[in-house]
């Protein structure tokens, strides 16, 4: 069944319907470093239209060693410093570079030399001594130069703080499977002891050796759930209409569903509010997360589920709204719904939001959410870049 066509499952409502509290992406943080107030004035000036994947630049203002070390300290997501190198002293900026590496242990943020008098800092000896990623005489930083240094340093501090994040999640990853494991091959060895003694002194072990096998199925399981989670990977990034990623979203949940005898039409109902609106994403990955978004409202609804799927358009790019009707989220969990493994469910798996969360992290996107018990949750994901370019697979019809 296509559900784009069919009026009981799934329901494409006007977008005037839909209203949702506007979200920005976060902006690229850049501190401008420099004692002159004309080099920041001019820098914010030649910056003020840049944008990288869809997000624009928040600019900050140091104008001493001193000040921008203050800053540095209390704002731990600057991307890029463009500093100067002669300030209180010829070698100040030399010293901050210095510091921002070693002192404040920041491998992330990329650091571009300005200076004016060049012969202050050499720059073989600059670059050869300092873990800096550029070095720029201010004459030659033409607006196009600049434009062009900048997104290199955001391109880098992006892959970056993406390898950081990867390796974050595979720490906590492999922490959540160890504590998994161990707890599932101490409840099949103890219960294996008991039926060895029972079946010794004749008595029926029947009941310890069903929960063994089913300590055995949840491992099993366990581990299948892992396997899939290392093999999502960012591909290819295409122009799709969010309309046919739904529509295959919806399709791949009803397959889930019917594994388990259940009808996705018979639990729930979709209405989806996104135009002809287009995003730029793996095509797989996107599908995959939508679907675990419909899984997840399907299991914690509370009778018959509604789901409402909307899109509007922010900036450059959209944020996307999956909202449901079900039981909702409780305060003293919803901080860890994104964590491996957990589950209000006994007998939950747990990563099929943290799989969203993956996908969220691998497209550089952000998901936030806002739940109530009783109330539903609403999911919001906002996707910084969009084109209104022709689509690389077929349209809907």
């Amino acid at each position: 069944m296509n559900p784009v066509t069919s009026t009981d499952e799934l329901l494409f409502a006007d977008e005037k319907e839909f209203e949702t509290v506007a979200h920005e992406p976060k902006p690229w943080k850049i501190l401008i470093v420099d004692d002159e107030e004309e080099v920041h004035t001019v820098t914010r000036l030649v910056l003020s239209d840049f944008t990288f994947e869809g997000r624009g630049l928040e600019m900050l203002s140091a104008y001493s060693g001193k000040e921008a070390m203050e800053l540095l300290k209390e704002v731990d997501d600057i991307a890029v410093v463009l500093l100067d190198v002669v300030m209180e002293e010829n070698h100040t900026g030399l010293d901050v570079a210095k510091r921002i590496r070693e002192e404040l242990n920041n491998p992330f943020t990329r650091i571009i030399l300005r200076t004016g008098q060049p012969g202050q800092a050499p720059e073989n000896k600059v670059i050869s001594e300092l873990d800096i990623n550029d070095y720029k005489q201010k004459t030659e930083l033409t607006a196009q130069k600049l434009y062009v240094t900048i997104t290199t340093a955001l391109r880098s501090y992006r892959d970056l703080k993406t390898i950081e994040t990867n390796r974050n999640s595979l720490l906590q990853l492999a922490m959540s499977v160890a504590h998994q494991i161990r707890n599932r091959t101490m409840s099949i060895a103890g219960f294996a002891n008991i039926a060895v003694r029972e079946l010794s002194a004749g008595e029926d072990a029947t009941s310890h050796l069903s929960t063994i096998r089913t300590e055995a199925s949840r491992l099993e399981a366990l581990v299948a759930s892992v396997s899939d989670y290392a093999s999502l990977t960012r591909g290819i990034k295409e122009h799709i209409l969010l309309k046919n990623l739904i529509n295959e979203a919806y399709t791949a949940a009803e397959k889930q569903l019917a594994a388990k005898n259940i009808a996705l039409a018979d639990v729930a109902t979709m209405t989806v509010t996104v135009d002809d609106f287009m995003i730029e994403t793996d095509k797989g990955l996107f599908v995959r997360m939508l679907e675990e978004l419909i899984l997840n409202a399907v299991v914690f609804k509370k009778e018959h589920c509604h789901i409402t799927i909307a899109a509007s358009p922010l900036n450059e790019g959209c944020i996307l709204t999956v909202a449901d009707n079900g039981v909702g989220i409780s305060s003293e969990i919803i901080s860890f719904i994104f964590d491996p493994f957990f589950s209000s469910l006994p007998d939950g798996v747990g990563m099929g939001l943290c799989t969203v969360k993956k996908i969220v992290d691998e497209h550089g996107w952000e998901i936030s959410v806002v739940s109530s018990e009783e109330h539903g949750s609403t999911f919001e994901i906002v996707i910084p870049v969009c084109s209104s370019s022709e689509p690389s697979t077929e349209e809907s019809t």
